[in-house]
């Protein structure tokens, strides 16, 4: 069996499996813009957190399926400039057709640990739930400072180490395979994640995004979980009605699963 920790780490793995196109990754945005009890949308909690002004260049490390800018691009500055990135070239892909209209976006497939851009290039730098996917973030870290501005922000959002852990406790009560694992990751969380961006970093606030989870449709849990190293590793393909059906004998009885969120948005900056 895998190690799980190894394999969220391992670009090929990333780029040529988990997130060789949006499939993945969407059914686990799915789930969140659906079922989530927050009061505000967690990508208007970002932006606003940006404050993208006018004629700034931003860099999003790890942009996936451009979920964060689709809803939102109406609003952002004319005369700002967009350069998303992401290491999977399926990724970078989709994310071009889905704003291939929209000039003031680029979409470039590149590694996070080697950042084509000169120093000094940006002067807002994005990584929305992707370091702990990095083989180093030390690494990653000192990448963003050196193409950030003077004065530049860079955004880190990342979750908890016990972010769903509900859902990893009715996945142990579904199969003995999947008993006692987490699913979370631990190399960047909001537990150590100020103790390394001080490395890099001067000035640093963590903002928390109040939100759990209600879920009432069993179908889209189930493709949440199978989405995951964690279920797919284990169970492979195997399962999935069992699974379907294990969810809604509790939605039926308690008439939703409340699944505990750890979410949040480190602010960075060098002073």
């Amino acid at each position: 069996m895998p190690d799980l920790n190894k394999i969220k780490t391992d670009p090929d793995y990333l780029s040529n499996v988990q997130y060789q196109n949006s499939g993945n990754l969407s059914s686990r945005i799915q789930l969140h813009q659906r079922f989530s009890t927050g009061q505000q949308n967690w990508y208007e909690f970002v932006l606003e957190l940006a404050r993208i002004k006018a004629g700034m260049k931003v860099l999003e490390l790890g942009c996936g399926s451009c979920a964060l800018w689709r809803g939102s691009y109406v609003r952002l500055p004319e005369s700002a400039s967009f350069f998303l990135t992401d290491l999977s070239c399926g990724m970078a892909l989709e994310g071009h057709l889905a704003l291939a209209s929209d000039k003031r976006f680029a979409h470039l497939t590149m590694n996070s640990m080697d950042i084509a851009f000169a120093d000094g290039s940006f002067d807002l730098v994005i990584a929305n739930h992707m370091l702990y996917h990095v083989p180093s973030v030390a690494h990653v870290l000192a990448e963003a400072r050196r193409v950030m501005k003077p004065g530049a922000l860079f955004i880190a959002a990342t979750n908890g180490p016990e972010h769903m852990r509900d859902l990893d406790l009715l996945l142990g009560k579904f199969s003995k395979r999947l008993n006692g694992k987490h699913g979370m990751e631990s190399a960047f969380n909001l537990m150590n994640g100020e103790k390394q961006l001080r490395e890099v970093f001067t000035t640093i606030e963590l903002h928390l995004y109040t939100s759990d989870l209600w879920v009432t449709d069993a179908n889209l849990l189930t493709n949440y979980a199978f989405s995951t190293p964690l279920v797919v590793e284990n169970l492979g393909n195997e399962g999935r009605p069992e699974m379907r059906a294990f969810f809604q004998r509790r939605i039926d009885r308690f008439g939703g699963i409340r699944i505990r969120k750890e979410t949040g948005v480190y602010l960075a900056r060098v002073e």
